[in-house]
């Protein structure tokens, strides 16, 4: 009887093994004859349980450019996507009163009564950037604004880009950086010689972004990471139909040649104001360079940085002259005529310490300038830019800030501008409803003709 039970489980055995030995050579031969067939999915992708929440990236971590090259290759430092170096035509009278005309022209149009500073370099690089995408009467009025062609300008600013980041080791440090951001399901539309361009004359780097929060915070990385950490943001918010961003940022960390010692440095120094208020500065005691600088409305004086690349002028309005007066006074020429007309001698000085932030929107003041066309959603032309048939590309705004930090041992500053671009579709937006179902309610689940296969209430 033991061994007949013994022989039935062997039997068994043997019988199972048989069994998926040939199953196992169907599904071979299945698979090497013919075509495979693959397996049609039926059931459900799994979900995330109620404790589970799709991934979104912490507001810690730090934020990258989204996207690559919109161009899909790689641009080098010294030219643009063809490889070639950029034409450059050095500085000249000619650009240098245009240059000089725009930047004493902005910087009278920022008001008076409180601190001030901008950057007309970095606004300047900015729009020249913009113009290369302009047409028609847009491009005539921005050419206006900033002087020469488009043409001319960008041989010129490759020149002095180059040379004022080129300073030697013993020098200032002075960065300059351009970038274009955009809308990812417009890349199409932006033609491929205005992208050139700005690679070619001004390095800029091109991101495709898809304009929300995470673009919010990438630009905001890449303005920290290009002002040494000087400007920690220049975007809160984007417009719904932001379709592109042109940046440019710039930065400064500049030690005096003859730093102020700091045992000439006095504590609550007594600083009055134009109204006749006062309050308490470090006034830093020292000599300038070059003898003094005097004409009808100021005395000042130019203090040097290391390496002779860069220099601190000031001009302190003369007794009956306001600050509004001198501001106005200023024309293109006028640091190289004081310097050429300087009384020699030893010029003693103080200068306080200080550290300024400045932000301002520049949209009246380029208005006013006469660059008028860029923010009208009708009449701007930037077909260059954005070849985009179903819309029109405009100016939605250009943001400006600035940082400085004046102490004894030298300047930190920086400026970033941001000319935020939109597109207005001729789409019509869909109307919005809402339900919410806070009363009893019926539903059903209908197959794909509508048809209900489970009605239900809830109540």
């Amino acid at each position: 009887m033991l061994v007949m039970r013994k022989m039935r489980r062997l039997l068994a055995i043997l019988c199972a093994v048989v069994l998926v030995a040939g199953c196992t050579g169907c599904g071979a031969a299945e698979n090497n004859g013919g075509e495979r067939k693959e397996k049609k999915v039926t059931e459900k992708p799994s979900e995330p349980t109620p404790t589970e929440k799709p991934s979104e990236p912490s507001p810690t971590d730090p934020a990258k450019p989204t996207g690559a090259p919109v161009s899909g290759e790689s641009r080098n430092l010294t030219a643009g996507s063809s490889g070639e170096a950029p034409e450059t035509k050095a500085m000249d009278d000619k650009m240098r009163t245009a240059y000089e005309t725009f930047a004493y022209k902005m910087f009278g149009l920022m008001g008076t009564g409180s601190t001030k500073m901008i950057s007309p370099f970095s606004i300047y690089t900015a729009l020249a950037m913009l113009d290369n995408g302009a047409d028609a009467e847009t491009l005539a009025q921005i050419d206006a604004v900033l002087g020469l062609t488009a043409e001319e300008r960008n041989a010129y600013m490759a020149s002095w880009i180059a040379k004022l980041t080129g300073g030697s080791a013993a020098g200032a440090k002075f960065t300059n950086a351009d970038s274009i951001w955009i809308r990812n399901s417009l890349e199409s539309y932006v033609p491929k010689e205005f992208l050139d361009a700005c690679a070619k004359y001004y390095k800029a780097s091109v991101y495709s972004t898809p304009m929300d929060g995470s673009t919010i915070s990438a630009v905001n990385q890449w303005v920290f990471d290009n002002t040494m950490g000087m400007i920690d943001k220049i975007l809160d918010e984007l417009s719904p139909s932001a379709s592109m961003i042109l940046l440019n940022a710039i930065a400064l960390d500049a030690k005096w040649a003859d730093p102020f010692k700091t045992d000439y440095i006095r504590e609550d120094y007594t600083f009055t104001r134009e109204d006749g208020t006062t309050k308490k500065v470090e006034m830093m005691f020292g000599e300038a360079d070059y003898g003094l600088l005097e004409n009808d409305l100021a005395t000042g004086f130019t203090k040097a940085y290391q390496g002779g690349e860069f220099s601190y002028v000031a001009l302190l309005p003369k007794e009956g002259v306001s600050l509004a007066q001198l501001t106005e006074s200023l024309k293109p020429g006028i640091v190289k005529e004081l310097w050429q007309t300087k009384r020699s001698g030893e010029v003693h000085i103080g200068l306080p310490k200080y550290k300024e932030e400045y932000t301002v929107t520049l949209n009246d003041a380029l208005q006013q300038l006469g660059m008028k066309n860029a923010f009208d959603q009708d009449l701007a032309d930037f077909t260059k830019l954005m070849d985009y048939k179903d819309g029109n590309t405009f100016v939605n705004s250009v943001l400006h800030k600035t940082f400085i930090s004046v102490d004894n041992e030298g300047t930190k500053a920086a400026a970033v501008t941001a000319i935020l671009m939109d597109t207005a579709t001729s789409i019509e937006q869909p109307q919005i409803f809402y339900v919410t179902l806070d009363r009893p309610f019926v539903y059903m689940i209908v197959d794909a003709d509508g048809l209900p296969v489970f009605i239900g209430t809830y109540e």
